[in-house]
């Protein structure tokens, strides 16, 4: 099992903002998107973080393409973009 992690830094103020969108996509998306988000306690302010779980690299990367295919993902991407500052995906296996 691989545990994928995107971390994003919001821009200053607008970690709310893209909690909520992440949010929404979830709920749009809930069978190729992001299982948890998670917000910092510590660490640099305003610091959001989706995980998801997949069995295989494969699996995520499939996952992956067909969610930016959707037209209305690309909607959705383009509300969300504006609210990040910078970000990073890591991948972990699930021991």
């Amino acid at each position: 099992m691989i545990l994928v992690r995107d971390v994003f830094q919001a821009k200053y103020g607008r970690g709310g903002e893209l909690v909520a969108l992440f949010k929404e996509a979830r709920q749009t998306w809930a069978a190729q998107y992001a299982g948890r988000v998670l917000t910092d306690l510590s660490g640099p302010f305003f610091t959001v973080i989706t995980e998801t779980e997949v069995e295989t690299l494969d699996e995520w990367e499939k996952g992956n393409n067909a969610i930016f295919s959707l037209p209305e993902f690309g909607d959705w991407f383009s509300r969300m973009t504006p609210l990040v500052e910078s970000g990073r995906r890591e991948f972990y296996r699930i021991e």
